[in-house]
């Protein structure tokens, strides 16, 4: 029971931004939380995707093409995925990768890819990049979040389903947008790389405490507060540097 079980999707097609470092501060932080994590890989597209012994499920950056292939993966199990969104199971879906599970993904040439559908949104393909560092608090937990951005998508919220609040950087979808990311239920969708999980540990351990509160675990053992304090000094770090450009 406490296992905590990651499944890791696509980690040779969706490996860009060194992001593979998401999946070791997981399991450093569960293990730090007296949890054993195993990590299951999923190696193409067609492979199966085992829901029932998934506790998280993630998939970093890749193209903005492979969205249409995560899109028919995850359909082809769509009741699976409703019932694990259902019953609590944590998602993180990080960079261009997101835009598969919101509605609508629009691509340079006109064509439009409808997605899964669970975060009420439209990503669009960007003619440029946006590189920048990238600072929100996130809504409900109160977390500041940092990372960076290389951003070849803009992404429009419907509703209030916001990850985070942007205090610097691009939104997303333009500097003067101040919302981040999307969320439903405990599935996420975030801009931040770098990676997002090695930088902001504290999200992993709030990831890690949903899922294994989806499984009837609780009373979890919690990293003491100075575990963190080198990526705490590293946010204000940034936050200065970030201070400097804006007051030039």
């Amino acid at each position: 029971m406490n296992k905590l079980n990651i499944t890791w999707c696509w980690p040779d097609i969706l490996n860009l931004h060194g992001d593979r470092g998401n999946v070791m501060a997981l399991v450093r932080i569960a293990e730090k939380m007296g949890l054993e994590a195993e990590v299951h890989k999923v190696v193409n597209f067609g492979d199966e995707i085992d829901l029932d012994n998934t506790d998280i499920l993630l998939l970093n950056p890749g193209e903005f093409k492979s969205c249409e292939y995560i899109v028919n993966a995850f359909s082809r199990i769509k009741e699976d995925l409703d019932d694990y969104i259902y019953r609590g199971g944590v998602i993180l879906a990080v960079g261009t990768t997101g835009a598969s599970f919101g509605k609508t993904i629009r691509k340079l040439d006109g064509t439009a890819v409808t997605g899964l559908g669970y975060l009420d949104m439209e990503c669009r393909e960007r003619d440029s990049i946006v590189g920048d560092d990238l600072i929100c608090k996130m809504r409900e937990t109160g977390f500041d979040l940092n990372g960076s951005q290389i951003q070849v998508m803009d992404t429009f919220l419907n509703g209030d389903i916001a990850l985070g609040d942007v205090e610097y950087g691009y939104g997303n979808c333009s500097y003067e947008d101040r919302r981040e990311g999307a969320r439903t239920e405990n599935l996420i969708f975030t801009n931040m790389l770098g990676p997002v999980l090695v930088k902001n540990p504290w999200l992993a351990q709030e990831l890690i405490l949903w899922a294994m509160s989806s499984k009837g675990v609780m009373n979890l053992l919690k990293p003491d507060e100075g575990e963190f304090e080198l990526e705490r000094k590293s946010l204000e770090c940034v936050r200065r540097y970030n201070q400097t450009k804006q007051n030039k």
